[in-house]
């Protein structure tokens, strides 16, 4: 069986940089720059200096309306995406990595409608049997008018509820969205990203050469310590793309290209260095932060009893999947909790040995002694 794990993940997983990837992703980091802040402090992590001083140089050079529109398009919440799921939609449903370029054009080519469609899914992927009231999304998707009508009854989670205005704006004039979003990306490319591609090209290639030499060495441990996910996950082809602009985090993407489904995994190029060791202080004090919170304690002693999916945990202790997703993050970097899949869903499983051990490394560090044996 572990033998049978081991070939899937090498026959699936390959590693290759995707130059249209971190160019969206990039826009989706500055535009959220205050709110990936926060999320650092949260996680006792300090930003890359490279990536604060690629921050401010994009600010410096694009003009007050370019950044006004950076933010219409991007700047809701970038860990649930919003109007910004239309552009990864357009660059993950392709199988193969794409120069930043390559893709801009690819994009003039698609209606407007279709990419507004996009953008309501990103926005209520979440809320989606709310949004449809009954409607096949496939017949929806078609019928901007529609759209419109149902958006407007229906209040996305709090995580993104600033977009429906703007989405509203986007499915009313779908035409003039397009020509706005193009000329933001055509603008940002050649006054920010452009400047930075090579760079950001190099970074990331040997950063994939060191991961991809570990993901061999021995795939499923790669794929549950570093990549932080259940193994069978990957049972289509996919493609790790190893992201500078998110440092640390590893976002799993599924889409169909043509019949064929397909997976993206941005993979932070930090990641190493988040779910490797750490020293017993910096464990304590993250382990002290995550009981900090009610929110994660809460999580956590749900999980004591039974392994829960995402929308359980959601409804269970009033918060959104976003939400969900985001204290999980925390958990995992504390090696507290593990996903496995089971009847088709991923379950948060809580990890008792973990547990113990960070209760024992906080005994330690507080009281200056060695710790029972548990």
């Amino acid at each position: 069986m572990e033998d049978n794990m081991k070939d899937t993940l090498l026959s699936n997983i390959k590693f290759a940089y995707n130059e249209a990837l971190e160019f969206i992703v990039s826009m989706g980091m500055i535009a959220c720059e205050e709110q990936l802040l926060k999320a650092a402090e949260d996680y006792k992590l300090e930003m890359d200096p490279q990536v604060l001083s690629y921050h401010k140089d994009a600010r410096a050079r694009l003009s007050p309306h370019s950044y006004r529109e950076l933010q219409f398009f991007f700047q809701y919440n970038f860990f649930h995406k919003a109007l910004d799921f239309a552009f990864y939609e357009s660059i993950c449903t392709c199988p193969e990595p794409q120069t930043a370029e390559a893709w801009i054009n690819r994009l003039e080519k698609s209606p407007a409608e279709k990419v507004v469609a996009e953008m309501v899914y990103g926005v209520y992927y979440d809320k989606l049997d709310e949004l449809l009231e009954g409607n096949d999304w496939e017949i929806v998707k078609k019928d901007t008018r529609l759209m419109a009508e149902l958006v407007a009854r229906t209040k996305p989670q709090l995580d993104v509820i600033e977009a429906q205005g703007p989405l509203l704006e986007c499915l009313a004039y779908p035409e003039e969205t397009k020509l706005r979003y193009m000329q933001l990306l055509n603008q940002f490319y050649k006054d920010v990203f452009s400047l930075w591609k090579e760079e950001l090209k190099r970074e990331s290639e040997q950063a994939s050469q060191r991961y991809e030499g570990l993901f061999l060495a021995n795939p499923e441990r790669f794929i549950r310590d570093i990549n932080k996910n259940e193994p069978a996950v990957y049972d289509v082809p996919t493609t790790f793309h190893v992201s500078f602009f998110s440092q640390v985090g590893n976002h799993v993407l599924f889409f169909y290209a043509g019949s064929s489904r397909i997976a993206w995994v941005i993979f932070g190029i930090f990641n190493d260095h988040v779910f490797g060791p750490a020293a017993d202080r910096e464990k304590t004090e993250l382990f002290l932060k995550a009981f900090s919170d009610k929110r994660r304690l809460d999580f956590l002693l749900l999980l004591r009893n039974r392994p829960h999916y995402g929308q359980e945990i959601a409804s269970a202790l009033g918060i959104t999947p976003a939400a969900v997703t985001y204290h999980a993050n925390f958990l995992f970097f504390l090696d507290l909790i593990e996903l496995k899949r089971t009847d088709h869903r991923l379950y948060y499983h809580l990890r008792m040995d973990k547990l113990r051990e960070l209760l024992a490394v906080t005994t330690k560090v507080m009281l200056d002694e060695e710790p029972p044996i548990f």
